[in-house]
């Protein structure tokens, strides 16, 4: 069964009002960009619609985000896919920490070590490692696929940055293995490791997303603007992950100094 989405974009559309959404298997995401859905995230369809042959398929023989197709993605399918998205201006939200924590071949172990694990509840990590275990315990899941599942993702995140389509950072979180704040920082490292420049993969979360928001005083550092600025220790440009060497936050008139985030992340710690 097919989901008519058009009544719905119609109506958005006359009233001026975006729309956004999951993309549902019902859908498929060309009739998500028909209908000039105004931004998609976790690159919902993608893996379908360039796999020939997926619509023949039923929702739980593709697996999530296409885990269990994505060996007969075809790649030169992706341009068409970007020139989709480009045309009707749709923004992409990739969300591929999502990816490379849940569904790539590395185990839960990798994961449950990580610095940041000690925000969440210990229940909350286990249902994560139970996520994770389900994933890689499931008869159709294989090392191979998985590599492949995280490697055309990073092709079309790098083909839509190419091609025009405006990325926005986020990363879904909480969500397995991606805790609020801290997954942000994961989320940059792997646009750049999908072929983004640093400098390319800051806009995703500055000058893009205040643009899709349509706020002009937002975005940028400039006289006039909103004062919402992170102080770095490092060089994001020439080291992505220079983003982690917070030395305090600005948010309107207030700053918040690294050592008040540091006291204030200490009362959140859960174990």
């Amino acid at each position: 069964m097919k989901i008519n989405v058009t009544p719905i974009a119609r109506t958005a559309q006359e009233v001026g009002i975006p729309f956004v959404g999951h993309v549902s298997f019902n859908v498929g995401v060309w009739r998500a960009i028909d209908a000039r859905y105004s931004s998609i995230d976790h690159l919902d369809g993608f893996i379908e619609a360039i796999t020939p042959g997926s619509d023949t398929l039923a929702e739980q023989e593709t697996g999530l985000f296409g885990a269990w197709i994505v060996y007969r993605a075809d790649a030169s399918l992706i341009p068409k896919l970007v020139k989709g998205l480009r045309e009707k201006q749709v923004r992409v939200v990739p969300t591929q920490a999502l990816a490379e924590r849940w569904l790539s071949p590395l185990p839960a172990a990798e994961f449950t070590d990580d610095p940041e694990m000690k925000y969440m509840k210990p229940q909350d990590v286990q249902s994560w490692v139970k996520a994770k275990d389900g994933y890689t315990n499931n008869p159709n899941f294989t090392k191979e696929h998985a590599e492949k599942l995280v490697q055309i993702r990073r092709k079309l995140i790098y083909e839509c940055q190419k091609g025009g389509v405006e990325l926005l950072l986020g990363s879904d979180a909480p969500q397995v293995f991606n805790v609020p704040g801290f997954s942000i920082h994961h989320e940059m490292k792997y646009l750049v490791d999908a072929g983004l420049t640093p400098y390319e993969t800051l806009r995703t979360g500055t000058v893009n997303v205040a643009s899709y928001l349509n706020k002009p005083d937002s975005g940028v550092v400039k006289t006039g603007n909103v004062s919402d600025l992170v102080l770095l220790n490092g060089n994001p440009l020439s080291d992505i992950t220079q983003t982690r060497t917070i030395d305090g936050v600005m948010m309107g008139t207030n700053w918040l100094s690294k050592e008040y985030i540091q006291a204030e992340l200490k009362k959140l710690e859960k174990n």
